[in-house]
């Protein structure tokens, strides 16, 4: 029989997309499961997007590999005007999704990885499938952000090359997936200073960049424009997981960069497919409608996401407040001694016990990069009927308590299980 190649068993399906589809069977099944285990925007399309696409859905050619030209000057546009970036400094790139054109920013730059630990679940296994080192950069999460420490980022770069190792490339996200945190204005700019000065390029995941509760984006590639290339899509502020359209930034300094990844895309995806190239131009030009509703949506996540960090502060569980994306990232570890007499150990016994016993999906610490004993979980909080929701704050409901118990009844019911789990752990203590 053929053999696999060793990489290909390095890891497994993807945790986000496998337990995705583990409650979609269970529901189908007929079981009540409450679900924090998938970030997936729930809200509609916008009319005019839906309206778009409709226009174009007869159209049927390839398009160029980067992108057609009018998406990509579209995008450039609105990035300059909406975030102020420099986009004169950047070429575009438009993908099947952002995550190929990490995995391809990955492919075309030589050298190991530099991934803050808890990162998002893909990063490592994308860089183990190209035979890639990763070297793991401590963080510290509270409620000002996710912080990397600059002086220890520089240090960990000259000892990991005094190791034998190339660390030649890092990748940040934030808002962050898995943490719901962002990292400080000030922090970036001493993050992108030394990145710089040791000649390291910044993958900048600015996927969450407009679900940002204080309205403001951040960009790391304004204080390192050559040494930064940015991805971002549709898939979270728009909910348009689904469509699978992404977008780089990809600086013009790093000379044959914008080539090599339109070389990687013409032997991988081709193109993005064309009615979705069309209809998404809509989405880059700055409809007054279009931006009403991703601040909207983004209001309602900053409600969701608060009130269950709130919920679990409240029972003793370390919350950061978060501060942008559909994210929680809470530590039991107040709660270990009475979880360890319930079984449990691990932040994978934690996820698993929660599923099996109270219907609760919930993804462990393990998939984000830590260590199995960190007794985390990574919770979205999106299982909500999200048009009833958005139609509900457009009719006038005040986003508070009362609105979640009415429109979003499952999310209520998270933390009322998370309250009924310690119990049941603190009891068995006593016991």
């Amino acid at each position: 029989m053929p053999k696999l190649v060793k990489t290909a068993t390095e890891f497994e399906l993807s945790p986000t997309l496998g337990m995705n589809e583990e409650v979609k069977r269970q529901r189908g099944a007929g079981k009540q499961v409450m679900h924090m285990g998938f970030g997936e925007g729930p809200f509609p399309v916008p009319e005019r997007l839906k309206k778009a696409l409709g226009e174009n859905v007869h159209r049927k050619e390839y398009l160029p590999t980067v992108g057609m030209e009018q998406l990509r000057t579209v995008v450039a546009d609105y990035y300059k005007k909406k975030i102020g970036l420099d986009t004169d400094k950047f070429d575009v790139i438009v993908a099947s999704g952002s995550k190929l054109i990490l995995y391809a920013l990955q492919m075309a730059v030589e050298g190991d990885l530099l991934m803050p630990v808890p990162s998002w679940v893909s990063y490592a296994p994308q860089a183990k499938m190209l035979n890639t080192k990763v070297i793991k950069v401590p963080t510290t999460l509270d409620d000002k952000g996710f912080h990397i420490d600059p002086t220890q980022l520089r240090a960990l770069i000259k000892s990991s090359r005094k190791e034998g190792l190339n660390p030649s490339k890092i990748i940040l996200n934030y808002p962050s997936n898995p943490t719901g945190l962002t990292i400080p204005e000030n922090e970036l700019k001493e993050i992108a200073r030394v990145c710089v000065e040791e000649d390291i390029l910044i993958i900048s995941d600015e996927i969450y960049g407009f679900v940002s509760f204080d309205n403001k984006y951040r960009s790391i590639a304004h204080y390192a424009p050559t040494h930064t290339a940015v991805t971002s899509g549709l898939s979270k502020h728009l909910s348009l997981g689904g469509w699978r359209v992404g977008v780089g930034f990809i600086p013009k300094a790093v000379t044959g960069l914008q080539q090599l990844l339109s070389n990687i895309s013409s032997e991988t995806w081709s193109c993005v497919p064309a009615p979705i190239q069309q209809a998404v131009v809509a989405a880059y030009e700055g409809h007054a409608d279009v931006e009403q509703h991703i601040q909207q949506c983004s209001d309602i996540h900053s409600l969701m996401n608060k009130y269950i960090a709130k919920g679990l502060r409240d029972l003793g569980v370390k919350a950061p407040e978060p501060q942008g994306a559909f994210y929680n990232y809470p530590d039991f570890d107040a709660h270990r001694a009475d979880l360890a007499k319930f079984g449990v150990k691990t932040s994978k016994e934690l996820s698993e016990m929660l599923l099996k016993n109270y219907a609760l999906a919930t993804l462990p610490g393990t998939a984000f990069g830590a260590a199995p004993d960190v007794l985390t979980l990574r919770l979205s909080g999106c299982d909500y009927d999200g048009a009833a929701a958005l139609k509900a704050y457009q009719s006038g409901e005040k986003l508070d308590e009362a609105f979640i118990n009415k429109n979003a009844p499952r999310v209520k019911a998270s933390i009322e299980t998370f309250g009924q789990f310690l119990k049941d752990a603190k009891q068995a203590k006593a016991a």
